[in-house]
């Protein structure tokens, strides 16, 4: 028993002798350690570098708390010990010493081991994703840091920074995995101060990596490359060749986005040389076959090279992958199959993407397109509606979160705060000169706030009235708009009666009465040639005459509808296909001309402007709805410098007047795609 005893209290001065330790090299811990990229683990880990044996010994501790149970310093040494350890094996029980550790240190070690429980609670509801829990707990992790400030003789800076920079990251990681991305930037950024002025490059350099993924997440490429280069600036600094690689790897998705091909295929190499050379890192090997993968079959065109890559992902499947890169690795594979026609395949490869991980959204807006294109090809328009509308409800709900003008504040704040922070530095003799002004700065927000919100209200009462002035002038110009279309529909029938009915009749009678003379008379060989020639062009202005008068208001569309007469304008053109879904089924006679109408001019337009090789028109029926598209893989235009020409504003004006819905989507060189959906009343005939 004695030498029991001698042991344990051995045991307790090496724990006490560690502890102290830490603080004096936390610095080279730091630059040593990658924690600080997820910061959650930071306030366990730095602690349990210099007693790993002690998280394996978790039931012997146990055993010294049941058998012989020491007191004050020790008893608060060994709870926070099975707080750490039980961390990764026994949530509940790592809570319970984390109380046990809070309840016991205050009136023993003070405030900086109360910060470790209070981290420690949130830590463990952030990973069983109770995130109100979390932050509830990371805020008590802040409050008790800041009471370590109240004794300076005590706790030093260092301590002091490193507990806020803790939570700081902490908070950062729970907004960054709920996508609030401003936020969790805020708080990085708080972090980042504190690593800027203890000169923590490699803490400075992953929090850079972080930002720079949440700009690129955000499609903000500008901050996103610079928070990239800060990042790639500090790697070099430091010599830390993995964090170079992933720079180069972050620098080639980016190119990506931006359609720079070249700097994107450079960079995805040279990350790609690094992981070949370094087939431990797994994992970041398949990201790099997949970014290979879409840089080849975006950028490039480049089928095989596209599938090679993608194919060479899959085959690095293991249970650590992550579900996310497999998605990604199957929808190229997918994208390969519908180009080339094999839907089956196509629709495999995308359904198992989906079953694999939907939690991206760019990756499963594709993998929805792919989808309703397979099973319109297969005529089943039920599913192709379901995910054509899931494709829209996606990307409806992704375009939304947009936080671009909210970082754009934290980045001022943090200059703002940063500028503070060495003025607040060289006034800390005297507190109540910062309090007071702090109270100040409140009271002028305060005021601020009153005046602003004043502002407010008289701006809104005359946005309203702008609002309704602005509504009356639209309903004003759509009753007259419909007043111009129901005349032209008017004057289009009559003309076309009249050029079929009048011209033509006449014609076709001066026609037979030629081929009358031609059989009656003798004609001189020079006559009958000229003779032939003049009978032709008789024929050719009769055939002419029945076109005009057949684009005017085709009588197929008076007698059996929409689809039969585009339809039979579509088989006039070779370059043109058409598609039609749903049942087909008659509407009121305007729709339908000016449906036609919009139809025929944006296919006159592709064919006269574009240089389209193929040209799709689609026309989709629904129980409570219309939709028709055109698509031509022609030179394209920027839709917003087309301001004056009349073909569009003529169908945006049809289009109004049934309260429809268009959409222009055109990039120069990449063709044009217009949809337009109409809210109908159908007629049964």
């Amino acid at each position: 028993m004695k030498n029991s005893m001698n042991t344990f209290a051995l045991w307790i001065r090496n724990l006490i002798l560690a502890e102290k330790v830490f603080f004096a090299i936390s610095k080279e811990l730091r630059r040593l350690s990658v924690m600080l990229l997820v910061f959650t683990f930071l306030p366990c880990m730095a602690f349990t570098q210099y007693n790993d044996h002690r998280n394996r010994h978790v039931d012997s501790l146990e055993q010294v708390l049941a058998t012989n149970p020491p007191t004050g310093r020790e008893l608060r040494l060994i709870y926070l010990d099975l707080m750490t350890g039980y961390q990764q094996i026994n949530i509940e029980k790592s809570m319970e010493y984390a109380r046990k550790t809070i309840s016991l240190s205050v009136p023993i070690d003070g405030w900086a081991n109360v910060t470790k429980g209070y981290r420690s609670l949130g830590v463990n509801f952030y990973a069983i994703s109770q995130y109100d829990s979390a932050m509830f707990y990371y805020g008590k992790a802040l409050e008790a840091a800041e009471k370590m400030r109240d004794f300076p003789e005590k706790y030093n800076d260092l301590e002091i920074d490193d507990n806020f920079s803790s939570a700081y990251g902490n908070i950062g990681n729970l907004f960054n995995v709920q996508g609030k991305y401003h936020e969790a930037i805020d708080y990085y950024t708080r972090a980042l101060k504190i690593f800027e002025k203890h000169d923590w490059k490699e803490s400075q350099s992953l929090v850079y990596e972080n930002i720079g993924e949440m700009y690129l997440s955000m499609d903000n490429y500008k901050q996103a490359e610079l928070n990239f280069s800060k990042f790639d600036s500090l790697a070099h600094v430091t010599g830390d060749s993995l964090h170079i690689t992933y720079a180069k790897k972050h620098f080639s998705r980016l190119y990506l986005c931006t359609h720079e091909y070249d700097k994107a295929l450079q960079n995805a190499k040279i990350a790609y040389n690094y992981f070949i050379s370094n087939p431990e890192e797994g994992g970041e090997k398949m990201v790099i076959f997949n970014l290979l993968a879409e840089i080849y079959l975006e950028g490039y065109s480049d089928e095989l090279q596209a599938e090679r890559y993608a194919r060479q992902a899959l085959q690095m499947l293991d249970p650590s992958t992550s579900p996310r890169e497999k998605a990604i690795s199957l929808r190229i594979i997918s994208t390969l199959h519908l180009r080339r026609g094999q839907w089956r395949n196509a629709e495999k490869t995308a359904l198992e993407a989906l079953a694999s991980d939907d939690s991206e959204p760019a990756n499963t807006l594709v993998l929805y397109e792919i989808l309703a294109k397979v099973y319109g090809k297969f005529g089943n328009s039920d599913k192709s509606w379901a995910y054509f509308d899931k494709h829209n409800a996606l990307q409806s709900s992704w375009s939304n979160k947009n936080y671009q003008s909210a970082i754009r504040e934290i980045e001022v704040k943090y200059e703002t705060e940063k500028k503070e922070f060495v003025i607040a530095s060289l006034e800390t003799e005297n507190r109540l000169l910062v309090y007071e002004k702090r109270l100040l700065i409140l009271l002028g927000i305060a005021i601020g706030g009153i005046l602003l919100l004043v502002s407010l209200l008289f701006w809104r009462k005359r946005k309203h009235a702008e609002t309704r002035i602005r509504h009356l002038e639209q309903e004003k110009q759509l009753v007259a708009t419909q007043s111009v279309l129901d005349g032209e529909i008017k004057e289009r029938s009559r003309l076309a009666r009249d050029l079929h009915d009048g011209l033509g009749s006449l014609l076709t009678g001066a026609k037979m009465r030629f081929v009358e003379m031609k059989q009656n008379a003798k004609f001189e060989p020079s006559d009958v040639e000229r003779f032939e020639q003049g009978l032709d062009l008789l024929e050719q202005s009769v055939n002419e005459m029945r076109l005009v008068a057949h684009h005017l208001m085709p009588d197929s569309l008076t007698r059996f509808g929409l689809k039969a007469a585009v339809a039979d304008f579509c088989s006039l053109i070779p370059t043109v296909e058409f598609i039609y879904y749903g049942d087909e089924m008659r509407h009121d006679a305007q729709l339908e001309v000016m449906i036609y109408r919009c139809i025929y001019e944006l296919v006159n337009n592709a064919l006269k402007h574009s240089g389209a090789a193929n040209i799709i028109v689609q026309i989709m029926q629904r129980p409570d709805s219309i939709a028709f598209t055109v698509q031509d893989d022609g030179c394209g235009f920027d839709p917003s410098s087309i301001t004056k020409g009349t073909g569009l504003q003529n169908i945006r004006s049809r289009v109004a007047t049934y309260n429809g819905i268009i959409n222009v989507d055109s990039k120069d060189g990449e063709g044009t795609e217009v949809n337009v959906e109409l809210k109908i009343e159908i007629t049964h005939y």
